[in-house]
């Protein structure tokens, strides 16, 4: 069973996305609240994403092993198959999940967990200007994450009055959770049994 969840999340993640972008655009197009669209996009956004990362092309935890870690630097763990269930739809999935059923009533809440996949975006971004290769999950990070943060900002601007310093604390705090990623890399590493 855990075999076939390793192999196949991220396939029944981009059907779930397919699912939840004809949801808010045929079903409820409407009636549906700004917050809970930003939210579903995001999760659907980050199905996507993760698609492309792990399916097709593909390749993320080969590119994060040969290229990222670094056995003496910040990532000192490889990236398992643990801890690419435990980050992408334990904590990926998990946050917009909770967000949506919990949190949809505090734009703050809404803002913090766009602007982690906003900073998901721009670091896949970083990463593929310095070494001049692609790497994956760098076009949806462009061409999803980041007009979904600037959309979603212009769009809570004029209502919810969001101050310089009120922007730098969302950032903050997205930063932080997402330090979740590399402790999560080095809770789920591979142990060598001695």
């Amino acid at each position: 069973m855990i075999k076939y969840i390793y192999r196949y999340w991220a396939h029944t993640g981009l059907f779930i996305s397919i699912f939840i972008i004809s949801y808010i655009y045929f079903i409820e197009s409407h009636k549906i609240f700004l917050a809970e669209k930003l939210i579903l996009l995001n999760l659907a956004f980050l199905m996507i994403h993760q698609f492309e990362e792990y399916v097709y092309p593909g390749g993320f935890k080969e590119y994060f092993n040969n290229n990222i870690y670094n056995p003496f630097g910040f990532f000192r763990n490889k990236l398992t198959n643990k801890g690419i269930i435990w980050i992408n739809v334990i904590f990926g999935w998990g946050m917009n999940i909770v967000t949506l059923l919990f949190l949809s009533s505090y734009p703050f809440a809404v803002l913090i967990v766009i602007a982690i996949l906003f900073i998901n975006g721009i670091i896949h971004f970083i990463v593929t200007f310095k070494t001049q290769y692609y790497n994956p999950g760098v076009i949806t990070g462009a061409l999803l994450f980041l007009p979904l943060g600037f959309y979603a900002y212009y769009k809570f601007l004029p209502d919810y009055h969001i101050s310089n310093l009120q922007l730098i604390i969302i950032f903050l705090t997205a930063a932080f959770l997402s330090l979740l990623i590399p402790i999560t890399i080095f809770a789920t590493r591979k142990r060598s049994h001695r």
